[in-house]
């Protein structure tokens, strides 16, 4: 592996910690990155080209085996120290492409009525496909539990209904042998899922979160505008954005009865406005931009606030928000 692999490797480490020191910023608890941060090993001298295109031919057609996710996964964790950057990256950009693709598949195998109520009578609160497992003495249902969670999944309950949906967490293993650009995409959607921003039309994360997820998609945008995932960062920026300037049709941002600023979002806004006064960010100097407008409102949805909405940050209505 290449000096521009380690030099990549110190970015990536310099992005999570930029992320984490605002979190830390805004929520006043130390900065501690933890194991996810940690370095990486040192290069392997014995990576050849050839080998690590035997590896990465055998990853492909696993991959394209009938239900070959959990062992093509199985196989990339053994031999992703064995391969080149470039391979290792590729196949863990394939790996989320097809757990992307079964994912339609397995949502329509958990939905299924009869096997959605064994899994309702058996859940409790935030429970995982783990200890759902310990619950039910469904032997098909536990084989299906345990398929979805070794292919990449997690569970989660929305809308009254229990869907399984991407769990990169599972991917953070790889995070040390990829490029870093791919590795900064994995935290920010490692995070995106871990807590989901909605649900049933409300925002259910906080004004002060909302703020630091569209930070963390901005700085990668910026470090990164040709990354292979810049488009999905951008699509998640895009969503951000209308949270923060719009809220969503059951949260709004603006009271429906009231026309106000909802409280939580002038503290929330305000207090990161002032503590990150110093960052250097487009997203946060239009929020400022906008706040001005709303102070001199009283915080009230005024004509002169849905102007500033209209020319700042267009297409709401199109989005359906």
């Amino acid at each position: 592996m290449t000096s521009s692999y380690l030099s990549g490797q110190r970015k990536g480490l310099r992005f999570f910690i930029t992320v984490v020191t605002l979190t830390a910023i805004i929520t006043g608890t130390a900065v501690t990155p933890g194991i996810a941060a940690a370095a990486p090993s040192g290069p392997d001298a014995k990576v050849t080209t050839s080998s690590s295109t035997a590896i990465y031919k055998t990853f492909q057609s696993m991959l394209q085996k009938k239900n070959g996710l959990p062992a093509a996964d199985t196989y990339l964790e053994s031999n992703i120290k064995k391969v080149t950057t470039h391979h290792a990256t590729l196949m863990v950009l394939q790996l989320e492409n097809a757990r992307l693709k079964t994912l339609t598949s397995m949502t329509d195998r958990l939905l299924v009525p009869n096997v959605q109520d064994k899994m309702l009578k058996a859940y409790q609160a935030n429970d995982s496909f783990t200890r759902l497992m310990k619950r039910t003495q469904d032997s098909d249902l536990r084989a299906l539990l345990k398929e979805a969670q070794d292919s990449g999944y997690r569970l989660v309950m929305l809308e009254g209904s229990l869907y399984p949906i991407m769990n990169y967490a599972a991917l953070v293993k790889y995070t040390s042998d990829i490029t870093e650009d791919i590795s900064s995409y994995i935290f920010i959607m490692m995070r995106e899922t871990k807590n989901l921003p909605a649900d049933d039309g409300a925002l259910v994360i906080g004004y002060q979160e909302i703020l630091l997820r569209a930070l963390s998609q901005e700085k990668f945008l910026e470090l990164h505008p040709k990354s292979n995932r810049a488009k999905q960062v951008q699509d998640l920026l895009n969503s951000y954005t209308l949270y923060t300037f719009y809220g969503l049709n059951n949260t709004p941002l603006f009271d429906y009865e009231t026309n106000k600023m909802v409280a939580n979002a002038q503290r929330g806004y305000n207090g990161v406005l002032q503590r990150l006064a110093s960052v250097d960010s487009e997203f946060l100097t239009k929020l400022g931009a906008f706040m001005d407008v709303v102070k001199e409102a009283k915080y009230e949805k005024t004509a002169a606030v849905e102007k500033w909405l209209e020319q700042n940050v267009p297409n709401v209505a199109d989005a359906g928000y």
